[in-house]
Parts: C-alpha cells; structure tokens; sequence
C-alpha cells in the first residue's frame, strides 16, 4: 500500500474519532477529510491521475480481497474531479449541516457512514461481475443524509438547483422525489454517475433514520428535564416560537433535546436581556436571574 494511501486512512479515522469524542460538527469534519483526500491524490497522481484514482476508489471486487477492503472506507472521502468534490461539499454544508444540528454529531457520523456503506454495497451489488466498473465520492453518504432527512422532517422546506437554476423553496420530501425520479432517468444512459449508490444510500438513511436518532449517544438529553412552562414564557420571538412548537412536537429524546439547546441559545432574559444557561432542568440568565 502506498504511504499517502495510509495518510488519507489515518487522517479518516483520526478525524471521524475526534469529531464523535467531542462532539464537533462531522458535516465539517467530512468536508474537510474530501478536500485533504482531493489533495494528497492530486499531488500522488500529477503524473498519472487514474493510477491515484485506483488506489482510493471502490471496485466490487475489494469486498473479496483483504489488500483492498481498505477502498470500502476511502472512496467515501475521494473525488474524480474539482465539480464533482464541490458539489459534495456543498451537499454537506447546507443539508449535512442543518439536519446534524438537530439529531447529533454522533448519530450523523453513524448514518453517514452507514448509508455510505449501503450505497457502495448496492453499486456492488448491481456490478458484481463487472471488474472495470470502481466508485468514488461522498454522494451516496449525502443521499443518506437526504433520505434521513425526509424521513423526520418530511414538511421541512428547502431549496435547490438543477442545472444551476434555483427553484422556490420545496418540501424535502418533494426534493427526494426529484433525486428519485433523476436517478431512474439515469439508468438507461450510459453515465458515469453512480446512481446505484445513490439509491442505496438514500434508502439506507430512510430506513436507519428513526433508530440512530433513539440511540443514547447525545450527552444532551438532560436539557429535556427543563419544563415547558418556562420555555413559554420565553417565547416572545416568531423565531422561538417555531423552536418551541417543535419542542412539543418531537417525540425523539435526542431531537428534542437538541431543539431545547437551540432554543435556550437563542433566547435573552426578560429581565436584562443577557444570554441564558440551564443548570439542573432550571433556567438562569448570565446575572443570576432565575427563570
């Protein structure tokens, strides 16, 4: 195995296990692992790019040969070009993200190693006998993260592009709809887009989603013991209003803890106005003011 081969593995595995420890947004951690990946393969293969490639990226046959499983994990991170890096970057900043903000940094690094995975199994799957067929990039992670998205918050509005030109702000589920119906589009051409790990991926986030949320992997579901009450009586804003009626909406621990963090992040105390802190399922203001 090649020494930059080994950098990129170990330079995965560090930063996946430092995101989890701390709880440190993954969507920016996986953003910055595709770029560093992109990097290292651009300087290992100036003279010849398609041997880097190989070197990182899935072929169906890796699942059977224990020098190669390795691909398994770093075609993930790898990239065929500069638009195909961008756009998955940009898939992770403004749906990867928002939707990690609400479930976790622990429970988005599972689902999207997981859907990754299932994406990379399907395109497997579908190409078992074709050795020339290989895989790269983050994509099918990304549709996970979609798909999970849908999943719980199917009323949730977003916007998108196709072919660069922006359409008004949809529901998600109507978005996943629209990357269905593209992938089948696909599938009779002669792409090189790996729609097969797409759909895989996508359908993986669809069905992990309800039971990665429900794991005990948050250290935030205390902030649940703080009442109702007082966060009502804090709603003044439409802003926390939204927030709250989500609060009493959600029924996933985790979730809601989530929203409840958010909640007391963005609300200022009645009395003088400065930023609130829960202690033991209480509300008090940075000048002591009980709430």
């Amino acid at each position: 195995m090649e020494p930059w081969v080994l950098l990129v593995i170990g330079v995965t595995i560090a930063a996946t296990l430092y995101a989890a420890w701390k709880q440190f947004s993954f969507s920016i951690v996986a953003s910055t692992i595709c770029v560093f990946t992109y990097i290292v393969m651009s300087v290992a293969g100036q003279n010849n790019w398609y041997a880097a490639e190989y070197m990182i990226a899935f072929s169906p046959a890796d699942l059977t040969d224990p020098a190669r499983i390795y691909t398994v994990l770093t075609s993930m991170f790898a990239h065929a070009n500069l638009v195909h890096l961008m756009f998955n970057v940009l898939g992770l900043i403004f749906i990867g993200m928002v939707f990690e903000q609400r479930i976790g940094p622990r429970p988005f690094i599972l689902l999207f190693l997981l859907s990754g995975l299932a994406g990379t199994l399907a395109f497997a799957g579908i190409h078992w006998n074709d050795g020339m067929f290989f895989v790269l990039g983050a994509s099918g992670a990304i549709s996970g993260v979609l798909g999970a998205f849908a999943r719980l918050y199917p009323k949730e509005k977003m916007s998108m592009f196709i072919m660069f030109v922006p359409l008004p702000p949809l529901p998600i589920w109507v978005i996943v709809g629209i990357f269905v119906l593209i992938q089948l589009l696909l599938i009779p051409t002669s792409s090189q887009i790996a729609y097969e790990a797409h759909l895989g991926g996508l359908a993986a986030g669809i069905l992990l989603a309800p039971a990665l949320v429900r794991l005990p992997l948050s250290k935030r579901v205390k902030r649940a013991a703080i009442s109702l009450s007082a966060l009502r009586r804090l709603a003044s804003t439409p802003e926390l209003k939204t927030v709250l009626r989500r609060i009493e909406e959600e029924s996933v621990p985790d979730v809601r803890s989530a929203w409840i963090e958010h909640f007391v992040s963005v609300a200022r105390c009645p009395h003088c106005g400065s930023h609130l802190k829960a202690s033991r399922g209480e509300l008090m203001c940075e000048k002591g003011h009980l709430l």
